[in-house]
Parts: structure tokens; sequence; C-alpha cells
């Protein structure tokens, strides 16, 4: 199997045999020779941007080569895996500061390479919802953008998919029915904007149904818990550096911390910061005015009534979703015989290790300066904007999903490098 990105086919006779070759493509595409190889002839994979390959901010060609499903379908050895490719710098272009909105070039959106592939392999669309594979938009309810139109054309993800005459297909949608309303910028926490659970499941269970009418078999991934993201810190974690508590870190004298951002178990009355989610850009924003040259009195506080931070009552909401959001996916999955990953203990191991997801961002360098991407601000495990996966691990990803089609399927994948 190789990613591709198909160079623009000149004159009749080139064309004309590139049509051939693309029916050929797609009447008798290679058997994988490992055991379980035929289920694997060509692999599709569904989602949003976590599948898509976005990452810091932005999605290009780099990018979506790092993506998990082009790591699997390398492993897979099956038939050509087709994305739509972004020209560099992509669209949008990738951060390379996200503390003050440095992208990668001068251009906000370059489009696709020209050139039209027999099909496509990846038809994740960033900024997708569990409605959207079903939808093309706009329409009521859907999260339709441009990235929609020009990734799939007219046609859903569902029709692209089927189009692409799948053996084996990977879907990782969900995330967005309930990130949307954990990072509103208006409500932070915003419950009225989580997909209720009966409709995700029935926008669910026409996706397997058309996975089904493919006669291809799955694998299904669940929902992230998008609380556990380095895009949120705790209140606490602001009440402990305040307090001293965290060596090598300090504010500035002129931002205070509300004694309602201490840990539960301070017994501090009216403690209540582990329950408390700060979004980066409202928590640097306080941080920036309080520092010099401004030196403006800054306070974090962790009231029902600070709308920009995620509060204990709508944690509880958030983490109730996707518990059930994962029910609902599980479940189909298990009807089907299909494989299922479950991607939150993985992550949790990660984010027990401060280096791999920062507890707080690293907003400034030594210096006192807003830290570019490179320093990876977020952890290693997280590109440039404290809610997507990085490269690396895209590729433990891409490994646990191997593994999970294998022990499912009896089939011997090789290993993801």
């Amino acid at each position: 199997m190789t990613p591709r990105r198909l160079s623009v086919a000149t004159g009749l006779a080139v064309a004309l045999l590139a049509a051939a070759c693309h029916q050929d493509k797609l009447l008798t595409p290679p058997v994988p020779a490992y055991t379980g190889g035929e289920m694997f002839v060509r692999y599709v994979s569904l989602g949003n941007s976590l599948a898509a390959g976005f990452q810091s901010g932005g999605i290009n060609d780099s990018t979506q080569r790092q993506a998990y499903p082009v790591l699997v379908a390398t492993a897979m050895r099956g038939d050509s895996f087709y994305y739509p490719s972004l020209t560099m710098p992509g669209c949008p272009p990738p951060f390379t500061n996200v503390f003050t909105q440095t992208r990668v070039g001068t251009t906000p959106c370059l489009f696709r390479s020209p050139a039209i592939p027999p099909y496509l392999s990846n038809v994740a669309v960033p900024g997708a919802g569990v409605l959207d594979p079903l939808e093309n938009g706009p329409a009521p309810g859907t999260s339709s953008n441009p990235l929609t139109q020009l990734f799939l054309g007219g046609r859903t993800q569902l029709r692209a998919m089927m189009d692409a005459r799948p053996t084996f297909v990977s879907v990782w949608i969900g995330n967005n029915d309930v990130l949307g309303a954990a990072m509103d910028p208006a409500n932070a926490g915003d419950s009225t904007l989580i997909t209720p659970v009966a409709a995700f499941q029935a926008d669910y269970a026409q996706i397997a149904d058309s996975i089904n009418a493919t006669h291809a078999k799955a694998l299904l991934i669940g929902v992230a818990n998008v609380t556990a993201i380095p895009f949120f810190s705790q209140g606490a974690t602001y009440w402990a550096i305040k307090n001293g508590l965290v060596p090598g870190a300090a504010f500035p004298p002129t931002f205070t911390v509300s004694a309602n951002c201490a840990p539960i178990a301070s017994r501090i009355p009216g403690a209540r910061g582990d329950s408390v989610l700060v979004p980066f850009p409202y928590g640097g924003a306080l941080l920036t005015a309080a520092s010099p040259p401004s030196n403006q009195p800054e306070n974090l506080d962790c009231a029902d009534t600070v709308r920009a931070i995620v509060v204990p009552a709508e944690l509880v909401k958030l983490l109730t979703a996707v518990a059930a959001y994962n029910g609902v996916i599980s479940a189909l999955a298990a009807a089907n015989g299909w494989a299922y990953v479950d991607p939150n203990p993985g992550l949790d191991s990660l984010r027990a290790i401060p280096t791999q997801v920062a507890p707080f961002p690293a907003f400034t360098d030594a210096q006192g300066r807003p830290n570019p991407c490179s320093a990876n601000p977020f952890g290693l495990a997280f590109s440039c904007d404290g809610v997507h996966p990085s490269a690396a691990t895209h590729t433990l990803i891409a490994k646990k999903v191997v593994q999970a089609i294998n022990a499912q399927y009896g089939s011997t994948i090789p290993a993801v490098p």
C-alpha cells in the first residue's frame, strides 16, 4: 500500500490511460499476503479532524500523511490509500505559534492537489459531527464547513465510502458532538450544544447500516474524553501555582486566583477547583493582561457565574455524554461483530506523564516570550492547539487500531512501526 498524491495527467492519451488504470484499480485491487488479508484489500476511513490529520489548528499534506488511517493502511498493505491532499501550507495552515496566532506561510488557504484520484480512502472531514457523514450541508444540525466541499465535493462521507467499494472501514466520529459544547467561547461547557444521546444513536445506526450495505468489516473508535485535553487546565492548577505549590512556576503579582479554585481536598470553604476547567485562551488572556507592560489586576474566579470556564455541573454533563456515546458505539460494534477501540485508557496513560500531556500550558519561554509550537507547549502527545493529537500519538493510535483488528478478526496485519 502506498499513500498517493497524483500528478496532473496531461494529454488525451495519458487521460485515457489514467481512466483505464482507475477502472482497473477499482475492479482488481491486490490481496495482502497474510492471514485475513482479503478483508483489507481496500480500506476506507470515516470521521472528523482526528481521522483527517488536523494538527496545530490546521491541516496540509504533511499532517495528512501523519494521520493514523494512513499508518494503518500502510500496515495493511492493501490497495492504494488516497486522501484529499491539501497543497502546502494548507487550509488552514497549522500554527507555528498558537499564542501569537502565527501560522505556516502567509496564505490562509491553498486548495487540493488538482489531480483527481479514482476514489477517496480517507473521507474524514475536520469539524464533522455524527450527523455529517449522512449530510453534506449546509443543513440544520450539520457542521458543514468549507473543507466539506473541498474534500468531498457534493458527496457525503458515506457516499464517498460506497463509491470506493471498501472491504474494511474504520469510523472515528462523535468527539465534535460534545467538544463544541466544552470549548464554546461564549459559554464554555454549554450543555445545550451537546448532541442528545437519542439523536446520536439514530445517526450512528445509519452509519452502521451504510457500512453493512457494502459488506465490509469494520472497526469503530469511541469518543475521547474531551475534558482531558490540555486545551483545559484545572482551576486547582492555577490555584496551586499562585500559592507556590508548583516548583519553578509563578504568576505575576497582579494576577490572583480565588479560593474557590482550590482543590476540594484543601477543605477551603467553597473549593471546587479540581472540577473546574479553564480554557487556555481565557486563562492566557488574563495572565497576559496581568503581565508587563500592562500589569493590570486580573483574577481567576471559579464560580458558576463565570461563563468562560467549565463549572462542575457542566463537567458532569460532558462526561455523561461521552460515556453514553461510547455505550452506543461499543454496542453497535458488538452487535455487528466489529472491532472496537476505547481511546481513553491509552490517552489517560499519557495524561499521567506531564511531559506528554501538560497540566498547564507552557505559555512563555525563559525570557517571557510566547512559546513557539516547536517547544511543544501542550506536551509531546498533543499538537500546538491543545486539542488534536501529535504525530507521535497518531502512531500510538494506529498501533491500537491494528491490535484491535487482529484480536477481533484473527488477522495478522503487520505491526505499525
